[in-house]
C-alpha cells in the first residue's frame, strides 16, 4: 500500500505542477494584437489556416509520461525518462518520480542511486529519503534501513512513512503493541494517512481495543466510504458481537468493491453459516476456492458443512481436496479417515488412520486400524498393528489391558480386570474412548447387543471431545 502511495503522490505532483507550469509558458496573441488587412471591395475574404502550436519539448514530455503511468506502463515510463529535456534534468520532482518508478519495478540500486542525486541538491529531501529507506527494507540491508530511519526521524519524530515501515515490521513479528504505537505516531504526522489508519484499527483489533478499532475502521469509512478493507474489517467487528445480519452486509458491500478477495468470501460464508443459511454457506466457500484452487481453506470450510449437515459424501469429496492441497493438515487425516470408515472402504480408513497416527501416535489409531483389518477379514495384520503398539505402552496403563484385549484370545478374567479398570478412569473422555473400544470389540465379534450398550454409555456423556462419540452413534442406528 505504501508503495502504491508513493507513486501515485509523485506522480501526481511532478506531472501535475509540470504540465500547469509548462504549458503556462505557451500563449497565443490577443485578437486585438493580431494585425487586420484591409479588404478592398474586389478583394475576397479568405479564412486563415489554423495550426495548431507545437508543444514545447518539457510539455511534450510530461504529457507522454503522464500517458504512461495512466495506462500503467511502469518500465515504458522509466524508459521515457532517457528523453527528457535537458531543461528537466534537474528538476527534483521528477528525479522522486523516477525514483520511484524504480522501486515499483524492484530496481532498488537504481531507486536509491536516483534519491542520492536528489539529496545532493537537496540534503534533507523528505521523498528522497523516504525512498531510500524503502528500497533498504526491501532488499533486507537492515543496517542501511535502520540508519536512513534514524535520519528520517531525527528530523521528523512523526514521520508517516517511516513509522508505518516500522509498524508493519512490528506486525509481521505479531508484536501488535508495539506497531499500534508506530501507527499512532505515523497519525500525528498525518491524521488523515488512510495507510496509518487502517494498521492502527487493524493492530486494535488484534490487541481486542474492539471500540478504538470500530471507531478507527469508521474514519476511514467517512474518507473512502469504498474501503474494501475497512468495509470486511466492520463486518468483522459486527460478527464478534454475534450480529450476523449487520456482519454480512458489511461484506457484501466490500465484495461489491473487491469481488475477487478470497478472504471476503471466506467471512460471508461463515456470516451466512451462523444464521443458519448452509447452501448460501456453501456457495461464498465455493466462489472462494474458484478463486485459489491450490489453498485448502475453503476445502476445510467445505466438507466441515457438509459433515453438520449429515451429507457425508460431500463431506469425504471436501476432506479428499484439503488433503491434497495441504498435506500436512492433520485433522482432515482423522475426519477423512472416520468417513472412510462409516462408508466400510476399510482400506482407505486404515491409510488415512495410519497417516493421522504419523501425526500423532495414539492408541486409538492402532485400534482403529486394527479393527478396519479384522473387519477385511485379514487378523494377521492387524495382529501385527497391535503387537506394535503394545511395545509402546505402560505395562500398567489401561490403555495396554485394552489393546491386549483385542490382540490376546478372549479371556473372561481379562474383560473383567478391563472392565473394572475403566471404570474408574477419572478422565470421562479417556474413559468414554475406551467405553467405545469395548463396544467396538463386542460388534467385531458379533455381539451386537452388548456393543449397542456400550455405544448407549458413550453417547449419555456430556459433551464429549473425542472422535469415537460419532462412530458410537452411527453404532446405535
Amino acid at each position: 500500500m505504501i508503495k502504491s502511495k508513493i507513486l501515485l503522490i509523485l506522480a501526481a505532483g511532478a506531472i501535475l505542477t509540470t504540465l500547469a507550469g509548462f504549458t503556462g509558458c505557451v500563449s497565443t496573441p490577443a485578437a486585438e494584437e493580431i494585425p487586420q488587412k484591409e479588404v478592398t471591395k474586389t478583394e475576397t475574404k479568405k479564412e486563415p489556416e489554423k495550426k495548431e502550436p507545437e508543444d514545447p519539448p518539457n510539455v511534450k514530455f510530461a504529457k507522454q509520461l503522464q500517458i504512461l503511468l495512466e495506462k500503467g506502463d511502469i518500465k515504458g515510463a522509466i524508459a521515457h525518462f532517457g528523453s527528457i529535456p535537458l531543461s528537466l534534468k534537474d528538476d527534483i520532482e521528477l528525479k522522486n518520480l523516477l525514483g520511484a518508478l524504480y522501486y515499483s519495478d524492484t530496481q532498488y540500486d537504481n531507486a536509491i542511486a536516483t534519491a542520492e542525486e536528489v539529496l545532493v541538491i537537496q540534503p534533507e529531501n523528505m521523498d528522497a529519503l523516504e525512498l531510500i529507506s524503502l528500497c533498504n527494507q526491501a532488499k533486507g540491508d537492515k543496517k542501511a534501513y535502520k540508519e536512513t530511519s534514524e535520519r528520517i526521524l531525527a528530523a521528523d519524530p512523526y514521520n508517516a512513512s517511516v513509522n508505518i515501515q516500522k509498524a508493519e515490521e512490528y506486525a509481521v513479528n505479531k508484536k501488535y503493541k508495539l506497531a499500534r504505537e508506530s501507527y499512532k505516531k505515523a497519525l500525528k504526522g498525518e491524521p488523515e494517512n488512510t495507510d496509518a489508519l487502517f494498521g492502527y484499527a487493524q493492530m486494535s483489533y488484534y490487541t481486542d481495543d474492539i471500540k478504538t478499532a470500530g471507531e478507527t475502521f469508521q474514519q476511514i469509512l467517512n474518507l473512502e466510504p469504498e474501503n474494501a478493507a475497512a468495509l470486511a474489517y466492520m463486518g468483522k467487528l459486527a460478527y464478534e458481537e454475534e450480529n450476523y445480519l449487520r456482519a454480512t452486509k458489511f461484506v457484501q458491500e466490500a465484495l461489491k468493491h473487491d469481488p475477487n478477495n478470497y478472504d471476503y468470501w471466506m467471512d460471508y460464508g461463515t456470516y451466512l453459516r451462523y444464521q443458519g443459511k448452509f447452501d448460501d454457506a456453501a456457495n461464498a466457500w465455493k466462489k472462494a476456492a474458484e478463486l485459489d484452487p491450490s489453498y485448502f481453506l475453503a476445502y476445510a470450510y467445505l466438507a466441515g458443512n457438509y459433515d453438520d449437515l449429515e451429507k457425508w459424501d460431500e463431506a469425504l469429496e471436501y476432506y479428499h481436496k484439503v488433503i491434497e492441497t495441504n498435506p500436512k493438515y492433520f485433522y482432515a487425516y482423522e475426519s477423512t479417515a472416520i468417513l472412510e470408515y462409516r462408508a466400510k472402504n476399510y482400506e482407505n480408513a486404515i491409510k488415512y488412520f495410519t497417516k493421522t497416527y504419523e501425526y500423532s501416535p495414539s492408541y486409538a489409531y492402532s485400534l482403529m486400524i486394527a479393527a478396519c483389518w479384522f473387519r477385511l477379514n485379514k487378523p494377521l495384520e492387524a495382529k501385527k498393528v497391535l503387537s506394535a503398539q503394545l511395545k509402546k505402552l505402560d505395562s500398567n496403563s489401561t490403555e495396554y489391558a485394552l489393546v491386549r484385549f483385542y490382540n490376546d484370545n478372549y479371556n473372561k478374567n481379562a474383560e473383567s480386570n478391563l472392565t473394572q479398570k475403566i471404570t474408574k478412569e477419572t478422565n470421562s473422555n479417556n474413559r468414554g474412548k475406551m467405553l467405545f473400544y469395548m463396544g467396538l470389540y463386542y460388534e467385531l465379534n458379533k455381539a451386537d447387543e452388548l456393543a449397542k450398550e456400550y455405544y448407549a454409555k458413550v453417547t449419555n456423556l456430556k459433551a464429549p471431545m473425542f472422535f469415537e462419540y460419532r462412530i458410537a452413534e452411527w453404532g446405535l442406528q
